[in-house]
């Protein structure tokens, strides 16, 4: 068992997001006798780069290391995203303890948001990675993707690894029929999970459903706060548009109650990000057995080639393709239920802790070193 004292500073106590990671990071992390102190990130909205500096300062004196969950979106705001974050880094660098850093979001362009925008948010994300990576002794990452990109604006000389998002392997799925008469739903159900925000391309569901006359498209999820609204809005009305808004229904938010019932319910669970370094939320799909359709980013790919646990689309005739195949077999077909099985076993919360036990000890131990 670890001897280790852990701060991690996290968003806590919130809904969703890496709030919902933490505390799963924290009771796997806890299993293997390592005390976790939770710090949390609050203020994510403030405009003043200074806002988080004194963050550090609520660290524990008896810490051994500190772990922080990093997104530039947790970070302050103005007039983009992260501008508290320098300040923040700068200070726990002065700090006594080991820093090890995950980073959830590593981009490598931002063409969403025009030239303009692209080249903005470029700079700001090397300019953030570089106060991360010189602050910390080592930095996680999920994807292969991401350690590249960072390795290509930063060079090799930093420590970087890349464990996969764990996955949470108890679930315990309802059966399908029983879920969809539990949220008044029948025929066939198209999900997406997690919170409603402009990187999600609802439509690319939306412009398929005539393809589905007796399919339903449920959106679950809190709308992401300063923007899910108006994204809501949009959907309805390209739904109108369509003839198709009886068969649009968004949930709002799901509580941890509610999630066996939201995700069992699924005949296939879409996620149609225009942009996303990972995503948690595939793991929970294939926690519950749910096939998977994904739009083809790096991190999906990536699963995709090393198990074959989900499917990728980049056009509307290939995602139409993949709901026709997965409504056509058993869900999930043996094939896939055998790749998920792989895949759950090699990336438990379990396995993830461990793993990161021995990247803290490796640190401390570095540390130690006159």
């Amino acid at each position: 068992m670890a001897d280790l004292t852990v701060a991690l500073l996290t968003p806590w106590n919130v809904a969703g997001g890496i709030a919902t990671y933490a505390r799963r990071f924290v009771d796997a992390l806890e299993t293997r006798g390592v005390d976790v102190r939770p710090v949390g990130i609050t203020d994510r909205d403030a405009s003043s780069p200074l806002a988080f500096r004194d963050l550090p300062s609520q660290v524990p004196a008896e810490t051994d290391l500190v772990h922080v969950q990093f997104e530039a979106g947790l970070f302050g705001h103005l007039g983009v995203r992260g501008v508290g974050a320098p300040a923040f880094f700068r200070a726990l660098a002065r700090g006594p303890h080991p820093v090890v850093t995950t980073l959830h979001e590593v981009h490598r362009t931002h063409d969403h948001r025009g030239p303009v925008g692209d080249r903005i948010l470029r700079v700001r994300d090397t300019i953030l990675e570089r106060f991360t990576l010189a602050a910390s002794a080592a930095t996680v990452v999920h994807t292969r993707e991401a350690a590249a990109v960072l390795r290509e604006r930063h060079g090799t000389g930093h420590h970087i690894e890349r464990y996969l998002h764990p996955v949470e392997v108890d679930a315990t799925p309802r059966g399908r029929e029983e879920a969809k008469a539990a949220l008044g739903l029948n025929g066939e159900v198209f999900l997406t999970f997690g919170w409603v925000e402009r990187k999600k391309r609802y439509e690319d569901v939306i412009r398929v459903l005539p393809s589905f006359p007796d399919a339903t498209y449920l959106i679950a999820g809190g709308p992401r706060p300063g923007e899910g609204e108006a994204v809501l809005e949009s959907v309805f009305d390209v739904a109108s548009d369509l003839g198709v808004r009886d068969r649009v229904r968004a949930l709002g938010y799901v509580d941890d109650e509610a999630v066996p019932t939201v995700l069992s319910a699924a005949d296939a669970v879409v996620l149609p990000y225009e942009r996303v370094s990972q995503s948690g939320v595939v793991n929970d799909a294939l926690a519950y057995r749910r096939p998977v359709v994904t739009t083809a980013l790096p991190a999906f790919e990536e699963l995709q080639t090393a198990y074959d646990c989900l499917r990728t689309y980049r056009t509307r005739a290939q995602l139409v393709g993949h709901l026709e195949a997965t409504l056509s077999a058993p869900s999930p077909s043996p094939s896939l239920a055998s790749a998920i099985d792989a895949y759950l076993e090699e990336n438990s919360w379990g396995s993830f802790a461990e793993r990161s036990v021995e990247l803290y000890e490796s640190v401390r131990t570095s540390a130690d070193r006159p």
